[in-house]
């Protein structure tokens, strides 16, 4: 450890009027950056609309099936499938 007194500032509170200032400036610059992004957005988005479409309209149907699914089903369970002699698979009688 170093043998230097540690020392700490404080920052000053800003009083009502030179708080309203800074925080409408940082408002400003977030606005203005805001529009910065939205515009990036814009462009990004036009120009991957075209490749991007079939990859988002095969994730709509396939969002669409799974809601069929769902909203088809009365128990949330699919049905087994009943062997040809009628027993299930794994069932074990005791024998008497």
């Amino acid at each position: 450890m170093s043998d230097e007194p540690k020392t700490t500032r404080r920052r000053r509170r800003l009083g009502g009027t030179e708080l309203v200032t800074q925080l409408n400036a940082m408002i400003a610059q977030l606005i203005k950056e805001n529009r910065k992004l939205k515009r990036q957005v814009d462009k990004l988005s036009a120009k991957g609309s075209a490749a991007a479409s079939g990859t988002v309209d095969r994730g709509l149907r396939t969002l669409q099936r799974r809601v069929q699914r769902a909203l088809t089903s009365t128990n949330g369970r699919r049905k087994r499938k009943v062997s040809t002699n009628g027993r299930r698979k794994g069932v074990r009688r005791k024998k008497a």
